[in-house]
């Protein structure tokens, strides 16, 4: 079978299982793909809805490029006591979004670095959920493709997620880059931390830097003292699980044709 020929059942295997999904930007609601994920136990959750982002919500926060420090963090609209703050580069609240600035026009130049921090964890913290909406900026979000890590107590532990999925896109129009023109989305990740084997844990921090001129929109931070596995029966596969899962149909769907 031609490279071509698979590749393309690749993209109809998955699309037929509706596993690939995006929205037009006409369509696009900040904060709508945000979900309560629905944690067992003793549970509390952090919400910053898109307008506790913009600064409207934030006098005092600077404005572009960015690089003016935070008077504090910004503290969560709904729900507990976290807060997200500033830790290095240029960021700041603008007029629809959480703004990293910059003058470069190259993919993926670093913006800055921020992290959400909870001081006051549910007793025997064993789950974290974290979601983020993120706009892209020639083809990136997060600085380098690297998704936010956590650590706990103080310390810099960087703890990739056990479990993580993008569960929306919104198409945001196109880049130039060398090959052509290029989609660009707003994505909504969810990630999630087991933390069911780790005592004592008085406070944590999830880190992430975005790239010059990504946005972020809305983020939900869930945490209970309870873990189990995060369902995500409507999520949409991360791009290399993505292709995977639809190659993988694609195979099955050959092999079944050549036995009829």
């Amino acid at each position: 079978m031609s490279v071509f020929r698979h590749t393309a059942l690749c993209f109809m295997a998955a699309a037929t299982m509706g596993l690939f999904t995006t929205s037009a930007r006409a369509d696009f609601v900040p904060g709508a793909s945000i979900i309560d994920p629905g944690l067992p136990g003793a549970a509390e959750a952090d919400v910053w809805t898109n307008a506790s982002l913009t600064a409207g919500g934030n006098p005092g926060y600077g404005g572009f490029p960015g690089s003016a420090a935070w008077p504090a963090p910004i503290g969560s609209s709904q729900g507990g006591d976290a807060g997200l703050s500033k830790l290095s580069g240029a960021a700041y609240p603008g007029g629809s979004s959480i703004y990293f600035g910059g003058f470069s026009s190259a993919q993926n130049t670093l913006g800055g670095t921020l992290a959400v921090q909870d001081g006051t964890p549910v007793a025997g913290l064993a789950n974290v959920v974290f979601q983020i909406q993120i706009g892209e900026a020639f083809g990136y979000d997060f600085f380098n493709h690297a998704l936010p890590v956590l650590s706990y107590n103080g310390g810099s532990q960087n703890l990739a997620a056990t479990l993580s999925l993008v569960t929306d896109q919104v198409y945001n129009g196109e880049f130039a880059s060398p090959t052509g023109p290029k989609p660009l989305y707003i994505n909504t990740y969810i990630l999630q931390w087991d933390l069911s084997g780790i005592a004592g844990v008085d406070g944590f921090s999830i880190a992430f830097s975005g790239v010059q001129h990504s946005q972020i929109y809305a983020l939900r931070l869930d945490q209970s003292d309870v873990y189990e596995p995060y369902a995500a029966s409507a999520a949409v596969p991360e791009p290399a699980s993505l292709a995977l899962l639809g190659c993988g149909v694609a195979a099955l769907f050959v092999k079944l044709r050549k036995r009829a």
